[in-house]
């Protein structure tokens, strides 16, 4: 009886904060689709991203434990978001410049390899791109924009 009792009331509360990414180039009914480059002109957002960068507005860490995430980069089709993000997407919704040599940017990102962090993700891929970095932070991108844009406005109502 307890250990039932003990699944009902705190196994909800595991994964409270988790928001599942999937992202992908190639998708074919996505919930927003974003431009992520470093040669984006005319971007909507662009952010500093980089482990070099100093006076960052948050930090951000790689994990390889699920749990202690934030954010989750996913393969599966079970994911919170679908992202389509790439350099060469045609008409997306929100267009982002994001690189470790951008000229006054609206956000600063620091890479963080070990240590205290911010925000936390995992990655359930095998390899981590940028796109997949800036895709998972999208929400935190829109806090830290003042909820100003109407693409992430729309994503996330």
């Amino acid at each position: 009886m307890k250990k039932i009792l003990f699944v009902i009331l705190f196994v909800p509360f595991i994964s409270i904060g988790q928001i599942s990414f999937k992202v992908s180039d190639d998708t074919y009914s996505p919930d927003i689709t974003v431009k992520i480059g470093s040669d984006v002109y005319y971007p909507d957002i662009s952010i500093k991203i980089g482990s070099d960068v100093y006076s960052s507005d948050f930090s951000v860490g790689i994990s390889s434990n699920r749990y202690q995430a934030d954010f989750i980069i996913t393969d599966g089709f079970n994911a919170d978001f679908t992202v389509k993000a790439s350099n060469d997407v045609y008409y997306p919704d929100l267009s982002i410049k994001a690189s470790d040599d951008v000229y006054y940017p609206d956000i600063t990102i620091k890479l963080v390899k070990s240590g205290t962090v911010d925000y936390v993700i995992y990655n359930e891929k095998n390899y981590t791109s940028m796109a997949d970095i800036i895709s998972a932070l999208l929400p935190v991108i829109h806090k830290y924009t003042d909820y100003q844009n109407d693409a992430l406005n729309k994503l996330f109502q």
